[in-house]
């Protein structure tokens, strides 16, 4: 058998891939020749026979090879023979393993089995249980309605028992327990049994309903009605008839009422002489005693969620208003001011003792009276009053010079201290004055009249006041001012619109025409800067004309805005500022703020351009000064001026200003913008300009914002640091013109070099700020610089990031390096520039220019 498996091994093709031979070489390596798939019989012939002398060893090969070949059939047999008995023991494996899962199924077949069974038993268990479980709850809710349908049957009956007995004391309890009992039987209604108790408890309802409408007419219209008395019989109804419809307690109180003014309307009734607008302090009396006695008798007899009384004199308040309005119809032509105002006066006078009393009545239904008015609950937010954050002073007290203070400090209804209140408006709040108001014009003429001729006699006062010289303590508002708003506080009422352009004709009449001219120092008004149109004139398109009309209103005129100004006039500007600030306060509540906001607005502008008229001589000359300089010295005369102009300038205003110190920060931070913008300006028209030079204005720049840091106290005996918002706004201004600097002075050996640093120090300049950057250099060639200024602006506004690869370099005759090198240098780094602003920081240090 060994022999037919060796016959059939020697059949076989043993030829495999070059693959499969690669990986069993990979696995079993060797290094025998004849397992290279590439063996050559001829080339190992002459490998062991290289010469003829070898071989006389033929004889001792052929035997190694004999015994090699017997060796291997050896190793062949036997792996022949392995391989037949691993294919029986698979097959006794493969039988072992088929009857281990028949037995495995089988033992799956018997637990599904068993586990079936089981959960017949559970359900079976459960069905018990669930049984109990229905019968339990059946028989309890069974047992609840029967003892409903008892309670609802004893009660039905005792019911009728008390109605006939009127015990309505015990009707109240027992009905309210029967009707929550029919609320338990509503499911059940299709009972015939339950129906039946349902219509009877109707009927008892009905029963008790015209039983206590007919005793409440006994009471109020019977006999005994002429002076009806609470009774304890009333009292127990009233609670019966609070589980009746709703529409039986509104027929009481509408009865009762009515009952109640029944007298008024007749004495009242008539338009000619009790009716009239005169006879209203008898109106008052009347309701007066009425509601004291109906207080003390009746009202105790009905519960106070009903809210009689409150009631009563919402009603009174609707007749009396009809009958008022019907009466000034019918006599329009004899309504006058004096009778109006009383009347309006004794009117709202009652209306606020009543919504005092009746704080918490809040009427949603107003049918009570025969002329009803819907009133709603609206809600009302309180504005706090601004903060004062001006960082001059340590502390801000609240003006008391305001007339209004008492009548707009309302107190909040919850008691909180929360910055807004919620106000419930009451409807008490002209349910009688509302009558009036298509009377009013008759009052508003009359004041018209009367501001009339307040404001001209005003205008008259202003040009003969004299603007003296204040002490710290004291406030420089115009007289005038106050004597107006003392006139609006005691004819405020529904005047709004008149009164607003009243104080359109006062700021323009009166404030503006205190501002001096232009050109000379004379008090007239009508002066040049009055012509600036009012807010309601004024549009975005007129801004900038304004502004411009404004800055130029000091230029004109003999002497320039130098020589015309004096202290006179700072003092009159300061004096109609404050004064516009105070109308600003005062007209809070009237929505006119916007007008004296423009005064103000107007104000601080002519402060500002007086300021910098002085200060343009010293900024002007800065350009026309030599740049071209060989070394650097001391700060520049300019920057010695400019510090004189404003030491003179500023302490009359700031002394001027002390009660309006929030507009005094405010002229600061104006002027401050005006000066830095225009000296950025000039730094641009310095040209021709050395690298010296450069360095020399980066000096003054310096010694210029310690200058405008100290701008706001300068000359003060009190010494406070200025506020961080115009430190920041001063280094912010002043940057601007050391960075632009910092470009010209520096050194660059190509026009990208140049381009870079200006677009990195300078990311938010437009081409016309680097063109000008350009001509301070003395560039000849713009052109090709401009051109790739704005290549590499839209090339970085284009992309997110910028270019990686810089263009070619190219070389420029127009750039002058302002030493001589010895080869062209790198681009400047920011280190390099650092290193130059820090030496200038210790020269001015040293200098004693900067602390």
């Amino acid at each position: 058998m060994e022999a037919e498996g060796l016959a059939e091994v020697e059949k076989l093709n043993l030829f495999f891939p070059g693959e499969v031979v690669q990986a069993i070489q990979e696995i079993l390596p060797s290094d025998d020749p004849f397992d290279a798939a590439d063996f050559d019989a001829v080339g190992y012939i002459n490998m062991r026979f290289p010469a003829e002398q070898s071989l006389h060893h033929i004889d001792d090969v052929l035997e190694e090879m004999r015994l090699r070949a017997t060796a291997t059939d050896s190793q062949i047999r036997d792996v022949v023979r392995s391989l037949a008995s691993a294919d029986q023991d698979g097959r006794t494996s493969l039988l072992h393993a088929q009857e281990a899962i028949a037995e495995l199924f089988a033992r799956f077949q018997d637990i599904k089995e068993r586990a079936g069974e089981s959960e017949e038993r559970v359900k079976e268990i459960t069905r018990d249980i669930k049984q109990l479980d229905t019968a339990k709850r059946n028989l309890t809710a069974s047992i609840t309605t029967l003892n409903h349908l008892q309670m609802l049957v004893e009660g039905t009956q005792k019911l009728e028992a008390l109605q006939a007995r009127r015990e309505y004391g015990e009707v109240a309890s027992l009905l309210q327990g029967v009707l929550e009992v029919m609320e338990h039987l509503q499911r059940y209604r299709h009972i015939p049994q339950v129906t039946e108790l349902a219509r009877q408890v109707e009927q008892i309802r009905s029963g008790l309903e015209k039983q206590i409408l007919d005793d409440f007419e006994r009471a109020f219209h019977g006999p005994a009605s002429r002076q009806p008395t609470p009774t304890r019989a009333l009292a127990e109804a009233c609670l019966v008839v609070n589980q009746l419809e709703p529409r039986v307690r509104r027929s009481i109180i509408e009865e009762v009422v009515k009952t109640q003014l029944a007298e008024y309307e007749v004495l009242f009734a008539g338009q000619e002489s009790d009716g009239w607008l005169s006879k209203v302090e008898l109106r008052r009396r009347w309701f007066l005693k009425t509601a004291l006695e109906f207080e003390k008798t009746l009202a105790a007899m009905f519960p106070p969620s009903w809210q009689v009384p409150a009631r009563l004199a919402l009603s009174f308040c609707d007749i009396t208003r009809t009958q008022l309005a019907k009466a000034m119809e019918l006599r329009t032509q004899d309504v006058d001011v004096a009778t109006l105002l009383h009347a309006h006066k004794v009117m709202s006078e009652l209306e606020s003792v009543l919504v005092r009393k009746y704080a918490g009545f809040q009427e949603r239904t107003r049918s009570l009276s025969t002329a009803s008015c819907t009133t709603t609950t609206t809600t009302a937010t309180t504005a706090t009053s601004p903060v004062n954050t001006n960082p001059f002073i340590e502390e801000e007290q609240l003006e008391a010079s305001n007339p209004f203070s008492t009548d707009t400090q309302a107190p909040s209804p919850s008691g909180g201290g929360g910055g807004e209140t919620v106000l419930l408006i009451s409807p008490f709040h002209g349910a009688i004055c509302r009558c009036f108001k298509p009377y009013l014009k008759v009052y508003i003429d009359h004041v018209d009249r009367r501001l009339s001729d307040q404001v001209e006699k005003f205008s008259g006062e202003i040009r003969a006041y004299r603007f003296e010289h204040i002490d710290a303590e004291e406030s420089n508002v115009v007289p005038c001012c106050g004597e107006l708003f003392t006139i609006y506080k005691g004819e405020l009422g529904g005047l709004v619109e008149v009164m607003q352009r009243h104080l359109r004709e006062f700021c323009g009449k009166v404030l503006r025409a205190a501002l001096p001219r232009g050109g000379g120092g004379g008090s007239g008004g009508g002066g040049g800067a009055a012509n600036i149109p009012l807010p309601k004139d004024l549009n975005m398109k007129e801004i900038s004309a304004v502004l411009a009309q404004v800055q130029t209103l000091w230029r004109e005129g003999e002497g320039g805005a130098q020589k015309g100004w004096g202290e006179e006039e700072v003092r009159r500007v300061c004096s109609v500022l404050v004064s516009a600030e105070y109308c600003e306060e005062m007209t809070g509540r009237l929505e006119a703020k916007d007008l004296f906001h423009a005064v103000l607005a107007q104000c601080i502008t002519l402060l500002v351009s007086r300021v910098e008229g002085v200060c343009e001589a010293a900024l002007v000359s800065i350009p026309k000064q030599s740049w071209v300089l060989e070394q650097t010295g001391d700060h520049s005369p300019y920057v010695t001026a400019l510090a004189h102009h404003l030491a003179a300038a500023i302490p009359p205003v700031r002394h001027n200003l002390h009660t309006s110190r929030k507009y005094f920060t405010r002229f600061c931070d104006k002027l401050a913008a005006a000066i830095l913008n225009k000296f950025v300006q000039q730094v641009y028209k310095c040209r021709p300009i050395t690298s010296v030079g450069c360095e020399q204005l980066l000096l003054d720049c310096h010694a210029l914002k310690a200058v405008m840091l100290q701008m706001p106290v300068v000359g003060s005996q009190v010494r406070r640091d200025p506020p961080q918002t115009y430190t920041r706004m001063v280094t912010r201004g002043m940057a601007r013109a050391e960075l632009v600097l910092q470009v010209v002075m520096g050194e660059y050996h190509n026009n990208t070099a140049l381009v870079d640093k200006f677009m990195r120090l300078l990311p938010d300049a437009t081409i016309a700020d680097f063109q000008k950057v350009v001509e301070m250099r003395g560039v000849k060639e713009r052109a090709a610089l401009l051109e790739l200024y704005r290549q590499r602006t839209t090339t970085t506004t284009a992309t997110t990031t910028p270019a990686t690869s810089p263009p070619p370099p190219t070389t420029d005759s127009s750039y002058r390096p302002a030493a001589p090198v010895p080869a062209p240098p790198a681009t400047p780094s920011p280190e390099h520039d650092m290193s130059k602003i820090a030496r200038l920081e210790r020269m001015l240090k040293s200098r004693r220019l900067i602390s």
